[in-house]
């Protein structure tokens, strides 16, 4: 089995993106349950009904529905709500696509009293009350990450509450990939100050900003956080292979279930195989790549996983920012230049500080918040260059806007969340849901 066969480039640069949203009591902020009427399992079976939706199921259960447009509506492990659209050229469809089906999957949320919550963490649902989905492969992925001990201490916490709004890029070569990945995963830690939105937890402000990022650095540090060898400037398709061939997979497919993976690297199972008589395949190789969750997932496509999802008027910025900067090759070129000199430690460093001071953090030598401004920058010039070529709808520099309010004011997303919880809201969950909201179709 060539391992390399799935690091295959496109044909076109095209965008993705995935929103998880919070499926919510809109009184409490509870996360709904799996079974009743005010269950997530309702909520997808009226989606399959009145919008013509094919059903997902997995170990017998309805997870998920495939809508006619492309787009998946799926039930992640802790029952929050994954939008994840089809590949679009640009971010005009794309955005007003996500928005349309997102608008009308939570006016049928509402029909239950739910409301489907964007952001970087569920607010007021605790980690012993969380609502785990019908998917086989939960219960192994809990018994793995139980016996690392202290190193995924809040990996039942990541799994069942942190949200996040991600964007998948394409890449046209090998030497785009290579590009590509290191612009992405330099440029991580950095614009996620420009990202922090998850400082409440429990319904009380935690004491930092990005509580999403900081539960991220105890789940599995071989798995997680920064691709050190992408900082270097030979990166290749090999690097990623010899990186996911020497983890342990954490579950495979057997029939219709799942099982523990053997406690061994993917690449001895490929030469001595599975023990039973078989012998991985390419499902397989794709199933390991998707039991790993860097910031810059590397795949067939590059995946940023980074940022903290932003409220609904904000959807749009994190995918806007990652096309800006990576899909314009003089700002991309301009971003390579400006992050140059960054190490694999620096980038770590940033990504622990960034989670508590946000914008006044450091990256090496430099001011993150400097640093993220400059990155913003070259985004929206970026995405100018690509309105003048017609490549994008006129005014798609303008999704970047919520950004830009952030470096001005120097007041992030999760500084505005906890001066509302504490002032106008007055601690009150139903106002919470009520203002961040999806709105209703």
């Amino acid at each position: 089995m060539e391992l390399r066969g799935l690091f295959t480039p496109a044909a076109e640069e095209r965008i993705g993106i995935e929103v998880e949203c919070g499926l919510l009591d809109e009184r409490t902020g509870q996360s709904a349950p799996y079974e009743g009427p005010c269950g997530s399992r309702a909520l997808l079976e009226r989606a399959r009904r009145e919008l013509g939706a094919e059903p997902i199921v997995e170990g017998g259960a309805l997870v998920g529905v495939q809508l006619a447009d492309g787009a998946q509506l799926s039930l992640e492990l802790g029952g929050a709500i994954e939008y994840s659209s089809a590949p679009y050229p640009s971010l005009g469809p794309l955005v007003a696509t996500a928005r349309r089906d997102l608008r009308v999957i939570a006016g049928l949320a509402a029909r239950s009293g739910l409301a489907l919550l964007p952001g970087g963490l569920v607010p007021f649902t605790p980690r012993e009350r969380i609502p785990w989905a019908p998917k086989p492969r939960i219960d192994v992925m809990r018994r793995y990450f139980r016996g690392l001990g202290p190193a995924a201490a809040f990996a039942e916490n990541v799994m069942g509450l942190t949200l996040s709004t991600q964007t998948t890029l394409d890449y046209l070569s090998a030497e785009d990939f290579r590009d590509k990945l290191t612009l992405l995963v330099k440029a991580a830690p950095i614009a996620a100050a420009l990202f922090v939105n998850s400082a409440i937890e429990e319904g009380r402000p935690s004491g930092v900003l990005s509580r999403r990022m900081q539960m991220w650095g105890s789940v599995d540090p071989s798995r997680c956080g920064v691709l050190g060898f992408a900082v270097r400037p030979d990166v290749s398709f090999a690097d990623v292979v010899e990186w996911g061939s020497a983890l342990p997979m954490i579950y495979r497919r057997v029939g219709d279930g799942y099982v523990p993976g053997p406690e061994r690297p993917f690449g001895e199972l490929v030469e001595h195989g599975f023990g039973d008589g078989t012998a991985p395949g390419l499902d397989d190789w794709r199933a390991h790549l998707s039991q790993v969750w860097p910031q810059v997932r590397a795949r067939h496509t590059l995946e940023m996983r980074a940022f903290d999802g932003l409220p609904w008027e904000a959807l749009a910025a994190g995918p806007a920012f990652c096309v800006g900067l990576a899909y314009h090759a003089p700002a991309r070129r301009a971003a390579l230049a400006l992050l140059d000199g960054l190490t694999a430690d620096d980038l770590a460093q940033a990504s622990e500080d960034v989670a508590v001071k946000g914008l006044d953090a450091m990256a090496g030598d430099r001011s993150v918040g400097a640093t993220a401004e400059a990155l913003l920058g070259l985004a929206r010039q970026g995405l100018r260059a690509r309105v003048a070529e017609g490549r994008e709808q006129p005014g798609a520099e303008h999704l970047l806007d919520p950004l830009d309010e952030v470096v001005r004011g120097g007041v992030t997303f999760a500084e505005r969340a906890v001066s509302d919880w504490t002032g106008p809201m007055r601690e009150r969950p139903a106002a919470l849901v009520a203002a961040g909201r999806v709105p209703v179709e």
